[in-house]
């Protein structure tokens, strides 16, 4: 009864929501509302037989669309049979002199020149080539035959195929992808050492960003690629050969293929929601490590005397997570990303806009060297995002840094020293009534870090929080097998790790709502999340 229930419940859903989207599905794929018709039924019967015979998906989303494109290829495979079928006529039928003299006009009405022409973008350049030459050209058939190093029998057969081709796709009403006109949002997150800019120089435009989006999980042609996006085949290939270059599209015989995840809103959601079962528990032990062991933590030195328990509960919150998360992951870690054909090393993740119950999109990002380094936790909760700005000025992170280390004071400044305290003083430091430099953000300095690791992974709460953040990663693993082609999965673990990285949001949001912790005063001027390292 209760499995009765369900598929009912799931028949109910496909039937009020889902007929309108894959009606329209599949007049695009089909480009004729007759067959869009045939093809919509013929999918609903698959999707609603196999629902009354207790088929439940763990994915619905997915797997009606799973299916939706099932059947769409094979109706393709059936109309290329009957195409192929069909094509029996000789190239020398389609060589009709006009009244201008022009073969290729002559052959259609005014009308039609506009349809002829569009089509010719979005064939592929061996047969847009062949009839250039042929019919605008009007060069001999033994003559493209020798530039092409092609016998005279081959010609005729692209100059026939080609053909084909043009009178299919000018018979078909073309709807184009809604990518072509409105583009869908969506967002990237990096990681790793980007010196030439890549991969951010390659999606500040709408062209490629919906390529991306069209060839995720999605291996499609240089030529579906032009006509789901309605962008001309020519322009479409300097486009893909671009996404090459950065490594961001990966070639699969004459397909293209997103090689880094881009999640759907459908993904988004489900992951969110296996992180969100575990966050409660995950996030009440934390919460009793951290009060069992700030104390502790802080004997260490590194918040100063006129620095509050907040500024540290801010900060070791996403600094457990983080250490959890270092402990379960396998794979590539977030800072030893995916290597790139250019020698850089870097991982790429893209996201869908999705309405998710609270902001986890949390950012770490570092200034600095290797010696003097400054990090910023990024809170997307209030105005904390900014917060009083991080550092984003290589010689200010070393001024800062030297002032700490060698206890400066103000009087010691050149006029250069003093220009760049400005751009400290009341941000990352203040200066007392001596002039002596203090720091406002934690400072760690050789040893503290693995000091206060210890006593962290020393509390009882610790193997348990561990199991909890490990039953995440697999099942954010088992989502990602489910919504992903299998050109993904050799870096599975990059992307899993990169997506429980928000479960450290979700330990704010758990700890701001009981109190554990407090939003600062002055948001715009605090420093919480933001430590240098010293080494």
């Amino acid at each position: 009864m209760q499995m009765a229930g369900i598929g009912g419940e799931l028949i109910l859903n496909f039937t009020e929501h889902y007929m309108e989207s894959l009606f329209y599905f599949c007049l695009k794929k089909t480009g004729n509302t007759v067959e869009a018709e045939d093809l919509t039924h013929d999918t609903a019967l698959h999707i609603l037989t196999a629902l009354q015979r207790g088929v439940i998906p763990a994915h619905f989303s997915a797997w009606v669309w799973q299916i939706a494109r099932n059947r769409y290829a094979a109706w393709a495979a059936k109309k290329h049979l009957r195409t192929e079928r069909q094509s029996t006529v000789d190239i020398a039928e389609y060589e009709i002199e006009g009244a201008d003299g022009n073969p290729l006009d002559g052959m259609i009405d005014a009308e039609q020149t506009a349809l002829l022409r569009r089509e010719l973008a979005f064939i592929r350049r061996e047969y847009r080539d062949m009839i250039v030459a042929y019919y605008i050209e009007n060069r001999s058939i033994h003559d493209i035959a020798q530039a092409n190093a092609l016998s005279v029998s081959a010609v005729q057969q692209r100059l026939h195929r080609a053909r084909t081709i043009l009178k299919e796709g000018m018979d078909m009403a073309r709807t184009f992808g809604k990518r072509s006109y409105n583009p869908e949002e969506i967002t990237f997150a990096a990681s790793g050492s980007q010196p030439s800019g890549l991969p951010w120089t390659a999606v500040q435009r709408s062209i490629p960003k919906n390529i991306l989006l069209q060839a995720s999980n999605n291996p499609s042609t240089a030529e579906e690629l032009s006509v789901e996006l309605g962008i001309a085949l020519p322009y479409m290939e300097e486009e893909i050969a671009l996404l090459c270059n950065a490594t961001l599209l990966e070639k699969q015989g004459d397909k293209y293929i997103t090689n880094f995840f881009i999640l759907d809103r459908d993904c988004r959601l489900d992951i969110y929601n296996a992180l969100r079962r575990g966050a409660k528990d995950r996030s009440a032990l934390i919460r009793e490590l951290i009060a069992d062991t700030e104390e502790s933590i802080a004997a260490l030195g590194m918040l100063g005397a006129h620095m509050g328990g907040e500024t540290l509960r801010w900060w070791l919150i996403p600094h457990i997570t983080d250490m959890l998360i270092d402990g379960i992951v396998r794979g590539e870690s977030i800072y030893e990303p995916p290597a790139r054909a250019n020698g850089e090393t870097w991982g790429f993740v893209g996201y869908e806009m999705a309405e998710l119950p609270e902001s986890t999109m949390m950012s770490h990002n570092g200034a600095g060297n290797e010696q003097n380094m400054f990090w910023t936790y990024k809170y997307p909760v209030g105005q904390m995002w900014d917060q009083c700005g991080e550092p984003n000025d290589y010689e200010l992170v070393l001024m800062l840094a030297d002032c700490i280390r060698k206890n400066r004071t103000t009087a010691s400044f050149s006029d250069g020293d003093a220009r760049m305290w400005e751009r400290i003083d009341g941000r990352y430091a203040h200066a007392d009534e001596h002039g002596n430099v203090i720091p406002d953000i934690l400072v760690f300095r050789d040893g503290m870090i693995d000091a206060l690791e210890a006593i962290i992974r020393g509390h009882k709460n610790f193997a348990n929080l561990t199991e909890n953040m490990t039953a995440a990663y697999h099942t954010v693993e088992a989502i990602f097998k489910q919504y992903s082609h299998r050109v993904l999965h050799s870096h599975i673990g990059y992307y899993i790790r990169m997506e429980l990285y928000a479960a450290r949001m979700m330990t704010v949001h758990d700890l701001l709502t009981d109190g554990f912790l407090t939003l600062p005063e002055q948001q715009d001027k605090s420093s919480y999340g933001m430590h240098l390292i010293l080494t």
